[in-house]
């Protein structure tokens, strides 16, 4: 059978720096409305306000939110695929505590639970929910639950906002009335389900979304792979031919040279043609079966040692590869198509060696647990910046030397990998070398 049902998507998350910047634009917006909130109720409604407190504390936001700005245009100039690294969940966080911290102090100053602007916490709760992940938001909820406690347990009366069925003005002696209970029991409980809904909400579209985007990912690696056979079809029929008729005149040529005791160096060069003929078509075959598609390649049963010495054989520089394979796996077998999947392990072996100093060593590590097989192809090279790793599987994009390399190979390791469930990461540092892992599933078959 083929080995094409094995396929599974792998998701893989990018989150952008869209979120934050908007939240930006908020807090700037918030600060806007409490500077003329303050001033309409200071001047036009003449209601009595620690004024100064209360700059201070929106003061507070403002100087965060430049610190913030200040932030993400570093980000932005450092580009987008540095800033997706960074914490900026958390950083997003930490300024909405910032604000249920600065909310609660202005509500103290200003009558507390009484002051109708007490509603404003279900506005943090519920930018909490659309925005942070799910524990952030329980995080945010329980700072804000904390903060409507301590106003209910105190605050500085405003006259003009005093509300005595809430605040108890009818017993001034006894410190929890059954009003202040229920109002932080049904504060809790409200902001809590509303908390739930929107976080399990934005779970649900960022499923959605990521659903979606593997989609369109998929799609675009079937339209390349679609795009690479037909390129691969077409040179293996143009190229079929002439090399064959060169490789028939190599060979006539080479027999009627030796017949004439022409000088070795002669021979030698024939020789080395016929070599380069047999190369060509090696490219071309490996262009058609490295794709994942190799005709009528069936899955077999393949032990780890016979897997490897099959990836070494058909390497350049064998001799400069060692092994290094777990006592305890010989003998166990993986069910596994032979030649396409040695030939994606052979691409990242091959590119280990190139990326190495001549005559240095490429270790292969092999492991196996109950579930998977994971190999590890260990070079000593220049290793790859970030921008390098992050560009790794695209078609035609290579680091080598014109000449030395078309680019695809990675793409099609790739491509193989994800037929067979399997998956391959990097780790590299400029000058420090580079690791390549591989993970297969295990699939038992019969011997």
């Amino acid at each position: 059978m083929d080995f094409a049902p094995l396929i599974r998507p792998h998701v893989r998350v990018h989150p952008t720096l869209d979120t934050a910047i908007w939240f930006l634009h908020l807090r700037w917006v918030a600060v806007a409305g409490q500077l003329l909130t303050l001033a309409v109720v200071a001047w036009v409604l003449r209601i009595h306000l620690p004024i100064m407190e209360l700059l201070a504390l929106i003061g507070v936001i403002a100087v965060s939110n430049t610190a913030y700005s200040l932030w993400l245009n570093r980000l932005n100039r450092g580009g987008l695929a540095r800033a997706d690294r960074l914490p900026t969940a958390s950083v997003v966080s930490g300024l909405m505590l910032v604000d249920i911290l600065v909310l609660t102090g202005m509500l103290y100053l200003s009558a507390g639970i009484a002051n109708p602007f007490s509603l404003f916490y279900f506005v943090n709760i519920a930018v909490a929910g659309a925005i942070i992940t799910p524990a952030w938001s329980w995080g945010i909820w329980g700072a804000t639950v904390a903060g409507v406690f301590v106003l209910l347990l105190r605050s500085e009366p405003i006259a003009e906002l005093s509300a005595s069925s809430l605040m108890g003005a009818a017993n001034e002696l006894q410190l929890w009335t059954i009003p202040k209970i229920g109002f932080l029991v049904s504060f809790a409980t409200c902001s809590g389900v509303i908390t739930y809904f929107i976080t399990v909400l934005t779970g649900e579209l960022r499923q959605r979304e990521k659903a979606l985007q593997d989609a369109e990912d998929a799609r675009i690696r079937n339209r390349q792979l679609e795009a690479l056979a037909t390129l691969a079809t077409g040179a293996a029929h143009e190229l079929a031919t002439p090399l064959s008729t060169i490789a028939v005149i190599a060979t006539e040529l080479s027999r009627a040279l030796e017949k004439q005791g022409a000088p070795k160096s002669v021979t030698e060069d024939v020789a080395l043609i016929r070599s380069e003929l047999n190369r060509c078509r090696q490219i071309l075959d490996r262009m058609t079966s490295a794709a994942g598609e190799p005709a009528g390649e069936r899955l077999q049963p393949v032990a780890m040692e016979e897997f490897l010495q099959e990836v070494i054989v058909g390497l350049r520089e064998p001799k400069r590869v060692l092994l290094n394979v777990t006592t305890s796996m010989l003998g166990q077998s993986n069910l596994l198509p032979l030649q396409a999947a040695a030939q994606a392990l052979r691409n990242l072996v091959q590119n280990a060696l190139d990326a190495s100093q001549p005559g240095s060593t490429v270790s292969i590590v092999a492991a196996q647990n109950a579930k998977h097989w994971t190999i590890e192809v260990v070079d000593r090279g220049d290793g790859m910046t970030p921008e390098v790793i992050d560009r790794i599987g695209e078609p035609f994009f290579t680091t080598k030397e014109p000449g030395r390399g078309m680019g695809l190979g990675l793409y099609l390791t790739q491509n193989v990998l994800r037929r067979l469930n399997g998956t391959v990461s990097f780790e590299s540092r400029p000058g420090h070398g580079t690791v390549a892992t591989v993970v297969l599933p295990t699939h038992r078959g019969s011997d």
